[in-house]
């Protein structure tokens, strides 16, 4: 059976992640330089990047009913890694249907307001993107048993005079 959400999961969460990190960088450099280039980049990178992180959480729940047995460790991070992504998911789609449909590219008013909560989502994005690493790098989760298995220890040199 192909596992076809395992293996896209990774794909769309780096782009979710890179987007929405790039997105409000984008931002404050407009605002900072009072450059309009710089928020409709801020704006388009929010609005794809909402859009990969929405198929990244599909894909998610679509490879963890695909999981084999881990261990209780795996799963509790697993549990977090994915109660964070809906966490997400509920934060950054408003803030892009916000951001899609508003005239100017940032409005003035709420500009220091938006600017906290993107980089905080940014980060929150970035911690979510570490616990996905951990799972698969330290817990083995979403491995086939032949990547989880220890490697075989070198066999020992003998030293000849």
């Amino acid at each position: 059976m192909p596992r076809v959400p395992g293996e896209l999961h990774p794909f769309l969460s780096h782009f979710a992640v890179a987007l929405l990190v790039a997105g409000p960088a984008c931002d404050a450099l407009g605002v900072a330089l009072h450059r309009d280039s710089f928020l409709h980049a801020g704006r388009w990178n929010t609005l794809f990047g909402a859009g990969f992180a929405a198929l990244a959480l599909a894909s998610g729940l679509a490879a963890r009913a695909l999981l084999g047995p881990h261990g209780p460790a795996g799963e509790a991070l697993l549990n977090l890694h994915g109660g964070l992504a809906w966490v997400l998911a509920a934060a950054w789609a408003p803030v892009a249907v916000w951001r899609a449909v508003s005239r100017p590219p940032l409005p003035l008013r709420l500009r220091t307001a938006y600017l906290a909560l993107a980089f905080t989502g940014a980060i929150a994005c970035l911690g979510d993107g570490l616990l996905g690493s951990a799972l698969v790098y330290r817990h083995g989760v979403g491995l086939s048993p032949a990547a989880r298995a220890e490697p075989l220890p070198r066999p020992a040199t003998i030293d000849r005079p």
